[in-house]
């Protein structure tokens, strides 16, 4: 009789922390905004399957799409040990109606990487292109990254600043069918002592300008 209340008891802690391998958690704060167009807010966040692993989904109302980030296979440690991925920013990147969803894939020391997602004919669907579409953060060694919205609707500026000599690389990327096209580059010599005062340099990041959620650091 005391085995069997004692196996009830580890069977209630299992479940108040975590629950079973079968449910989905949320990963990281659930945020809310009209993804679909239909002019209603819908609660989006990445979920992950029991334990952390790298089973994960990103929901965004009733939608469902299933994400597997390089992070599993690269650095699986810290699928357990960090925030990677979350949801991290729902902007108005390419004026259609919908915001996009920013995936915060994972991170180096100083540097953050992501990958845009958007709902099309119903669907939550990945922009084309290799992972990552964005990197934002830096240091000394690799340059600083930022990205925003372009003063022209429908393009993506991003920008590094390098460091020795230092200089200023803007590039913009038109979005369109969930892709991102490099329309121009532009790079800018830039002395040390002075402030870069670009937009797209603005904090938090990603998307400082254009962002209408974004996961609290």
């Amino acid at each position: 009789m005391r085995f069997g209340a004692t196996i009830a008891a580890l069977i209630a802690v299992c479940t108040a922390f975590g629950g079973s391998e079968s449910d989905w958690h949320p990963r990281g704060a659930a945020l809310r905004g009209d993804v679909d167009g239909d002019g209603q807010a819908e609660r989006v966040v990445i979920e992950y399957r029991g334990r952390p692993s790298c089973d994960f989904r990103l929901i965004a109302g009733s939608l469902v799409a299933r994400v597997r980030p390089r992070i599993c296979d690269d650095k699986p440690g810290e699928v357990y040990s960090g925030p990677d991925p979350h949801v991290a920013v729902l902007a108005n990147l390419d004026g259609r109606r919908g915001l996009a969803v920013v995936v915060q894939l994972g991170h180096s020391a100083h540097t953050e990487s992501g990958d845009l997602w958007a709902v099309r004919n119903g669907r939550l669907r990945r922009f084309a292109g290799p992972e990552a579409h964005i990197d934002y953060g830096g240091s000394v060694g690799t340059g600083s990254h930022f990205v925003d919205c372009a003063r022209r609707p429908g393009l993506v500026l991003m920008s590094t600043y390098v460091y020795r000599p230092t200089r200023v690389v803007r590039r913009w990327f038109r979005a369109r069918a969930l892709r991102l096209r490099l329309v121009r580059t532009r790079s800018i010599r830039w002395p040390e002592d002075k402030p870069v005062t670009f937009h797209e340099f603005r904090y938090p990041q990603p998307f400082p300008t254009c962002a209408k959620a974004r996961t609290p650091r």
